[in-house]
């Protein structure tokens, strides 16, 4: 199984109502193989964070060893702690954002996922790249 980092973004920027989200893809030699990134309008910063993951995911065909790293506390912790997987096993349709997140739970069962937070803005290299890619797709929708 090949393994893989990830560092994840989502962003949204009410004055112009539109979201980004973007991730930057490193093999195991730490190389960047990909970027991804795409912008969203009637959305929010959680739902961005949450798709940067999910499209990153979907980006790997074969099962990989991914480890996604990401300023949310939100969704590292969702992730982490089980709470997306809890919500759908009790059918709890009270959280925001099911859609997501329920497509998550399938990449999850078909990779194996590491989640590592790391602060925000605080120049980390590639962070602050994912932050860039995601504030641009936003602005160019």
């Amino acid at each position: 199984m090949k393994k893989y980092k990830c560092y994840t973004d989502g962003s949204y920027q009410a004055s112009i109502k539109r979201g980004g989200w973007a991730s930057v893809i490193l093999d195991e030699s730490d190389n960047i193989i990909a970027e991804l990134h795409n912008g969203n309008t009637h959305t929010s910063n959680n739902r961005m964070e949450i798709r940067a993951v999910l499209e990153t995911l979907k980006y790997f065909k074969e099962p990989s060893d991914i480890t996604i790293i990401s300023d949310s506390m939100y969704v590292v912790n969702t992730i982490q702690e089980g709470w997306a997987k809890k919500w759908f096993e009790e059918e709890d349709y009270s959280k925001s954002n099911l859609d997501l997140w329920f497509e998550v739970l399938d990449y999850l069962d078909f990779h194996k996922v590491t989640m590592q937070w790391v602060k925000g803005h605080a120049h980390n290299e590639l962070n602050e790249r994912a932050d860039e890619l995601c504030v641009f797709a936003a602005q160019c929708l």
